[in-house]
Formats: C-alpha cells, structure tokens, sequence
C-alpha cells in the first residue's frame, strides 16, 4: 500500500497523476541486474514507485519495464519500458522492521516530437521551447531562412501553442 496518503508535489505538478499498483523491474542504464519494484502513481512524464532496494540517487538514470503489459489494457500511451532519471528519494520505515524507499522519476524522452522516429536517447536535441527533436528535424529546423521568428512560429506550432 502507498505510505504517501497525499502527494506532497500535487500543487506543483506540470501533469496530473493516476493512482495505480502496477509491478515494475528497474534497473541503473547499462546494467543488466533489474530490481522489482512496485508503481504507485504515474504521469505522462513520469512515475512514483516503491522499491526495497536502496541503489538509486537523485541524477541517476534508469531503465524501468513494466513485468505485466498488456497494451489492449493499459491503451497505446502505456510503454513496456521507458527511461528515467531518479528526481529524488527517501526512506519509508516499514512496521515489521528493515526499510523501504520512495522515487519520485521523470521520463526522459527520446521520440521526435516533429516525425515521431524513435532515435537513440543520445541523439535527441531539446530545443529552448522544450521540443525534443531527431537529428534530421532538428537540421531542418536550423536550417530554415527568415530568422528566428520564423523558427518560433514553428516551434509553436509543434507544442500546439498556436494562437
């Protein structure tokens, strides 16, 4: 069960939270060595889950797997996997003795937000209007005469800030 009655970050949240107990596997970026975990909440940028494992600091990035995916239950926006990065941690007491931990994570994202290619995480370009761009969307974008103005208007558009 959640330790969290209320979520202490609610009023400060870009995307609202669904409540869930949902099993997940995690694991530091490039290692092999899952840990099972259980998600507790979840957004579209990024989860809260709970884990007995204490491997995880703030900045670290990890890869997270959901152990029961059903696409048919969960819809198309529910991955099978995403990657994270840890936002913070903190120790939750457990009655029977030994410790829990809480993270808090945010999705990192690496799907253009122009094309919609999926490229290697290391390749996506943020742009200043928080657009996360391929490389080839990105050049175009840089590439384009008639000055920033134009670049703006464009940027716009893609995140749906369109007057």
């Amino acid at each position: 069960m959640n330790t969290f009655k209320e979520d202490p970050f609610q009023n400060y949240r870009a995307f609202s939270r669904e409540s869930c107990e949902v099993p997940i596997l995690y694991a530091l970026r490039n290692t092999e060595r899952y840990y099972a975990a259980k998600m507790y909440n979840s957004s579209s940028s990024g989860m809260y889950f709970e884990s007995e494992h204490n491997g995880l600091r703030r900045g670290a990035e990890i890869c997270i797997r959901m152990t029961d995916y059903k696409p048919d239950i969960y819809g198309p926006e529910v991955r099978n996997g995403y990657r994270a990065e840890v936002r913070w941690c903190r120790k939750i007491p457990k009655e029977a003795g030994g410790s829990r931990y809480g993270f808090g994570v945010r999705f990192v994202v690496n799907t253009c937000d122009q094309c919609g290619r999926t490229v290697a995480y290391s390749d996506i370009h943020k742009t200043d209007q928080m657009l996360f761009l391929c490389p080839d969307c990105f050049r175009k974008l840089e590439e384009l005469s008639g000055g920033e103005k134009i670049k703006e208007s464009i940027e716009n558009y893609l995140i749906g800030n369109v007057i």
